[in-house]
């Protein structure tokens, strides 16, 4: 199966730790790590049908492209201006929810010593 998304933690100089989110033929979106997990939250919740919500916008902070989907009888469509559109089943919905949830948590504690940061995360 073809990941129809790319998740990917990186650290930029001035906003700390941010995920990177690519969607084919649209723009890369950068969100902060709780902007991440709101979104998760949001995508976790339309595509499980625990939300009644038909459409989910974020305006991400440390992007150039805000985020906006709608919900369809099969799934979402990410949309953006000037861009192809970008269909996601529930299936891969929930798979992005995810990826962005377990992207945003922390590091072990182990894992932070290692590093020599205080928080973990690399500057």
């Amino acid at each position: 199966m073809t990941r129809r998304f790319s998740v990917e933690l990186f650290a930029h100089g001035f906003l700390g730790p941010l995920i990177a989110l690519a969607l084919p033929g649209q723009p890369l979106r950068r969100l902060t790590l709780q902007e991440a997990t709101i979104l998760s939250r949001a995508l976790a919740g339309v595509a499980t049908g625990a939300s009644p919500e038909r459409q989910i916008y974020m305006s991400p902070i440390a992007s150039d492209c805000d985020f906006e989907a709608r919900v369809v009888s099969s799934g979402l469509v990410v949309i953006s201006e000037g861009c192809a559109d970008a269909a996601l089943t529930f299936e891969e919905a929930q798979r992005l929810a995810q990826a962005l949830r377990e992207s945003a948590e922390p590091p072990p504690r182990e894992a932070a010593a290692e590093e020599g940061s205080e928080d973990g995360w690399p500057m």
